[in-house]
């Protein structure tokens, strides 16, 4: 059986009980490659904030190599860049990151 690098159950976001995300249910095989594709609107956005720390879960959970959601060790193994990078102009390379 292939490892699991990230699985979510029921995951949910809700903005003043507006659902951005419904209950969204992954499971991503360790080395594999995925897109979310859908429409403006559709929660790919949350869902990435959420999967690195950016937001946090109205309800649902989720385990990234088997360290759970409410574990802060697995925000520290996840990077991501979502929507817009923020380089500021005249700084060096090295200052963006920092």
């Amino acid at each position: 059986m292939e490892e699991m690098l990230l699985v979510t159950k029921d995951l949910t976001k809700k903005y003043k009980n507006v659902p951005a995300v419904d209950g969204v249910d992954l499971h991503i095989r360790k080395g594999s490659i995925y897109g979310l594709i859908g429409k403006n609107g559709a929660g790919k956005t949350t869902i990435m904030k959420m999967l690195s720390g950016m937001a946090e879960p109205t309800s649902g959970s989720f385990e990234y190599v088997g360290f759970g959601s409410d574990n802060n060790q697995a925000f520290s193994r996840i990077g991501a860049l979502i929507e817009s990078p923020a380089i500021q102009p005249g700084l060096t390379a090295h200052d963006n990151l920092k």
